[in-house]
């Protein structure tokens, strides 16, 4: 990492000294064609990875997504997509190593909602020098997470800053997908390299049947316990004595919660199958 204290940059890769380029942030190492990414202050190299679907194939994953189980049902059949846009989205990409073992810590270079952006796996091999010419440049968020910011929540999350090995900027691509669903829109984003649905709202299924049914459930094992043990105090009375009738409670209690199970799972799958 290199502080720019002049009007030319270092390349990370060559060592090859750069003119900086007036009112902008994305470089091309006029030596050896490396990336470059100016921070005001800083200079990393600039990466992305390369996008493997195409819109119409992020959509048929967001429609698949719908249909998972913990979204209201026929989601994926009443929902209207009404926008899909493609970008890049940048990251901070920090590789760390502590104890000989290599970790790698990603922190959203823009700021953005979906917080599980930063879970996302980048395989080293996956990554590609930026290449200007190559790329459409308005296709790239800019970042406002400056590096500064982003090296402060590192080492706040606890990792120390002499185990900071390399820094980039790294950007992903995605399909910003918005739909609607009952006069409300929601919004998810497909990771164009793996094709993974990030969201953090979406129609979920009411939580109301599923609590009713809990509590008649729990209400219906607590009639079966009581009835149990009546069934065998009646049945056995005091000439068994009360150990044998509260053993053969338990035998009974446990019969009757597999009969009252039943009826209960199936009315959990209809519920599952409707809400």
């Amino acid at each position: 990492m290199e502080t720019i204290t002049s009007s030319t940059i270092i390349c990370p890769q060559c060592a090859g000294e750069n003119k900086i380029p007036t009112d902008e942030r994305f470089l091309e190492c006029e030596f050896c064609g490396s990336a470059i990414y100016i921070d005001k202050r800083k200079v990393v190299n600039h990466y992305l990875v390369a996008s493997n679907f195409d819109q119409e194939q992020a959509i048929g994953n967001v429609r698949r997504w719908m249909a998972g189980n913990f979204h209201v049902k026929d989601l994926d059949k009443d929902a209207q997509i009404s926008t899909t846009y493609f970008y890049y989205f940048p990251l901070w990409y920090f590789k760390t190593k502590e104890a000989d073992v290599d970790k790698i810590h990603l922190q959203p270079a823009y700021s953005t909602p979906i917080s599980e952006i930063k879970n996302i796996q980048i395989p080293a091999g996956n990554l590609k020098v930026f290449h200007k010419k190559e790329y459409n440049i308005k296709d790239f968020i800019t970042p406002d997470v400056l590096y500064d910011s982003a090296k402060s929540w590192l080492t706040q999350t606890g990792i120390k800053e002499d185990t900071i090995q390399e820094s980039n900027l790294v950007h992903i691509p995605f399909y910003q997908t918005y739909y609607n669903y009952k006069g409300s829109q929601y919004t998810a984003m497909v990771e164009a390299s793996s094709g993974k649905v990030y969201a953090n709202i979406w129609p979920a299924k009411s939580e109301v049947p599923f609590r009713m049914l809990f509590g008649a459930s729990i209400f219906a094992f607590f009639i079966v316990s009581i009835l149990s043990f009546i069934i065998a105090f009646f049945a056995l009375g005091s000439s068994e004595g009360y150990e044998a009738a509260l053993l053969t409670g338990e035998v009974i209690k446990i019969f009757g919660y597999f009969l009252v199970s039943l009826p209960l799972i199936f009315i959990a799958y209809l519920i599952a199958k409707k809400v």
